[in-house]
């Protein structure tokens, strides 16, 4: 997909016509799915007593709701968010931003970031976000997302 120089949000085309996502900021769950919907199959849904973004029906993003979720010693009011991503690229960002990312012991075998909303880098956010709906997204939605935005 291509983006545009500025890091406050991705390209989408509407009627025809290249528009911008935008992005703003991504430092709570709400503005996390709101970003997340502008993508094609995208939709948030509450499951099993936590709200998901889904698409194509696979799990995408999740908040972060329990202690198996959340670091030990954190204020309650913090948000955090569970993104699908490969182990790959979650053992780079672990190692790259250790504030921002993390695994809890639940969540080692799981193909997934914890994201420390209130530390991490917006861009950064905004390309996981891009790479999980790339990762989890159908195929053919991929390819007519990517065809619409060339």
């Amino acid at each position: 997909m291509r983006r545009t120089e500025s890091t406050t949000g991705t390209n989408k085309r509407r009627s025809g016509k290249l528009t911008l996502i935008d992005a703003g900021c991504l430092q709570s769950w709400t503005a996390v799915c709101d970003f997340l919907e502008n993508f094609p199959g995208c939709q948030k849904e509450a499951a099993g007593g936590r709200e998901v973004v889904r698409v194509a029906g696979k799990v995408l993003a999740y908040l972060a709701c329990n202690e198996r979720s959340r670091p030990g010693g954190v204020p309650d009011n913090e948000e955090f968010v569970i993104v699908r991503i490969d182990f790959g690229r979650r053992e780079h960002l672990l190692e790259l931003s250790p504030e921002s990312f993390f695994v809890t012991p639940h969540y080692k075998s799981y193909p997934g970031v914890i994201v420390r909303l209130s530390t991490v880098d917006q861009k950064q956010l905004r390309d996981l976000l891009v790479d999980a709906w790339r990762l989890v997204a159908p195929k053919r939605l991929v390819r007519d997302w990517d065809a619409k935005t060339r």
